[in-house]
């Protein structure tokens, strides 16, 4: 099979060359045909419009893809590695079915801005999933916080023993993190939401193409302008979508720690229902929540694939450089790794049952130590020097009901006060914009076989 870059049927390349340049392009390809396919429809309807491809030559061409499509979706249209890439594959495919009119999809555009186009495309419905995925979760997080409300629990600081806490702030945290983390995701869904489609190599192209056309066809809010920042963005934008997922993992990898630590026997805060544990090959007694050690590690995979994209874009010079082929499999691993955790996280947060007479009872005595100065200073002592004296008279605390010191602190945010209705509209916000930017996601999509 000739490839779209050789001069001549002659021109050969050495076996082992090929193998270590194409390398799992092809078998990450598969999750781009669909987007390529679109692609090719917006930059065939452009041309029809400018002349170098007339009605009919184009209906010929949508036509054959469709039928691509479909196969793709059967299983059937399969990517090897002489074939190098999705684009070279649908090019001779188009070729092989409709001869010289199969040589036209491809003027007035590179191999360069076609992955441009494709991963974009991905990465706006992956960016959409992975939203509506968190907002789940966000949703589960805040039940349990609303159920568990007024349920104390000991806050730490320096893994010591601070002040009364609740489950309803330790789960209202969570929650605001989610929301940020949910901010944070839209923030880089708009970056990437330009089209580069019409760079070429990244220096434009020598004919009359609208690339306004093309950016209207594919449903991108806006065009990225020049050629050759389309090229050099690459790897940017992706990298700035994996520090998002990264920010997302930390949040749950905090969550898991924490969870692992309050379901050892020492602080045995929760009940956790046996479906989502495991066992030891030795040890009879083991209930393993080895599912918030394996979200743990995830966050190793995520930070490394950050640093990795990161560090390979670091040196490059202006224009196409071989090196942005690997920022693929940078981003669709991130992808592959951050959202099945989600649902997992989710699926244990139901699972989970406070243990409340255990929970009251590890509120230590000193554990009250700051609100017996507040008390002081309430009669008219000085902060510091009411720190100081109760710091000195440890032994003399007074009892405290942790019920009614979390629901004393009453100032916005705090346990008595943590406005957790405050998060429903803005989850239901978030929610509805994702259903609509779905939709008209797929409208756009939809209307290019029109």
């Amino acid at each position: 099979m000739s490839k779209l870059w050789q001069k001549k049927s002659s021109q050969k390349l050495n076996q082992a060359i090929e193998t270590f340049e194409v390398g799992e392009d092809y078998l990450l390809d598969a999750n781009l045909v669909e987007y390529d396919i679109y692609g090719s429809l917006a930059h065939g309807r452009m041309l029809t419009t400018i002349g170098l491809l007339t009605l009919d030559e184009f209906d010929k061409i949508k036509l054959e893809l469709k039928i691509i499509l479909s196969d793709h979706k059967k299983g059937q249209f399969k990517i090897t590695i002489q074939d190098e890439d999705v684009h070279t594959k649908i090019e001779m495919r188009l070729t092989e079915k409709l001869g010289e009119i199969g040589k036209k999809i491809h003027t007035a555009r590179s191999r360069n801005d076609q992955v441009l186009v494709d991963t974009r495309l991905f990465s706006k419905v992956e960016l959409l999933d992975l939203i509506g995925l968190t907002l789940d979760l966000t949703g589960k997080v805040l039940d349990f916080a609303r159920r568990y409300e007024w349920i104390p629990i000991p806050g730490y600081t320096h893994m010591q023993l601070g002040m009364p806490s609740s489950l309803g702030m330790w789960g209202g945290a969570f929650v605001e993190s989610l929301i940020d983390d949910i901010y944070f995701l839209k923030h880089v869904y708009d970056l990437n939401d330009q089209c580069p489609l019409g760079s070429g190599a990244g220096y434009g192209v020598s004919l009359p193409i609208d690339r306004e056309l093309t950016r209207q066809s594919l449903g991108f809010k806006r065009l990225q302008l020049n050629s050759l920042y389309c090229g050099n963005s690459r790897g940017k934008i992706e990298a700035n979508i994996i520090s998002a997922i990264v920010s997302l993992g930390m949040a749950l990898n905090k969550m898991a720690s924490d969870l692992l630590l309050f379901t050892t026997k020492e602080f045995d805060f929760f009940e956790v229902a046996d479906e989502i544990t495991t066992g030891s090959s030795i040890m009879p007694q083991k209930k393993n929540l080895d599912v918030f050690e394996l979200i743990r590690a995830k966050t190793a995979t995520l930070l490394g694939l950050e640093i990795s994209i990161k560090t390979l874009i670091a040196g490059l010079p202006s224009g196409y450089n071989r090196d942005f082929q690997d920022t693929k499999k940078f981003l669709m691993t991130a992808f592959e790794t951050i959202s099945p955790i989600l649902p997992l996280m989710g699926l244990a947060i139901e699972k989970l049952k406070p243990k409340t007479d255990r929970l009251i009872s590890a509120h230590k005595k000193e554990i009250y130590a700051t609100d017996a100065a507040y008390r002081l200073v309430e009669g008219g002592m000085p902060f510091r020097d009411a720190y100081r004296h109760v710091g000195s008279h440890l032994d003399e605390l007074d009892s405290f009901d942790p019920y009614e010191v979390i629901k004393s602190r009453d100032s916005m945010g705090s346990t008595g006060n943590l406005q957790l209705d405050h998060y429903n509209p803005l989850i239901s916000k978030e929610t509805t914009w994702v259903q609509d930017e779905r939709e008209r996601m797929e409208e756009h999509f939809e209307k290019l076989w029109d």
